[in-house]
């Protein structure tokens, strides 16, 4: 058992607590740091297997909110107020179904890559995955929106928050105490969604089915 197996604090809390993964904790801290999430809003979660983030939110906007979720993994979660989509968010079936319910208050996103060992390209994977949510998000989000996701330190994260900073009016770093010691995530929380950059390409990169999970299991 490596050391994001093996169960720490956070894990137990989350499972005593009813909640399928110990990342609710690092979402409850960014809305207890920024409280972006609001009673009565309508939330994009992607890659939101197995669900905890999607437990969070909606025990945050309530029944007059709504959520949608979309991963390929299996999605735990289930409630009146929310839809859950099995699939890849970039996929042209996918997005036609997430538009279906847009435009949105706000994106999360705790999607990771699949790691390869090998640090770097781990780190670069990840940065790519993030600028994929965010290039999906200018197109889903309502003006004043907000964006949330996790990014791996050492891949292109710089270049992502000054891409960031032309659309949101505020951005800013920020690395929860319930993310593991060994770990080198860090959240981009960006909100007051303005415009989409104008150096963007119109047409998202495509991503494989494989290419992304879901919240990770630590």
């Amino acid at each position: 058992m490596n050391a994001y197996e093996k169960p720490d604090f956070y894990s137990k809390k989350a499972k005593s607590e009813g909640f399928f993964a110990r990342s609710i904790y690092k979402l409850e801290e960014i809305q207890d740091k920024f409280h972006l999430i609001k009673k009565g809003q309508k939330v994009l979660d992607l890659g939101c297997a197995p669900g905890s983030w999607s437990q969070f939110v909606l025990s945050v906007i309530k029944e007059t909110g709504m959520l949608v979720g979309i991963d390929y993994k299996e999605i735990k979660v289930s409630a009146p107020n929310a839809v859950f989509i099995k699939g890849n968010f970039l996929k042209d079936n996918a997005k036609e179904k997430i538009n279906a319910h847009a435009p949105f208050d706000g994106i999360i996103s705790d999607m990771a890559p699949d790691t390869s060992g090998d640090k770097f390209s781990d780190n670069i994977e990840s940065s790519n995955l993030t600028e994929e949510a965010l290039d999906f998000a200018y197109d889903y989000l309502k003006k004043g929106g907000y964006f949330i996701a996790k990014i791996f330190q050492g891949g292109n994260e710089n270049e992502i928050m000054n891409e960031a900073k032309e659309a949101f009016e505020r951005v800013k770093w920020f690395k929860p105490k319930s993310s593991r010691k060994i770990s080198n995530e860090i959240f981009i929380v960006a909100s007051n969604y303005l415009k989409k950059p104008e150096n963007k390409d119109i047409d998202l990169k495509k991503l494989s089915e494989d290419n992304y999970t879901g919240e990770m299991p630590w």
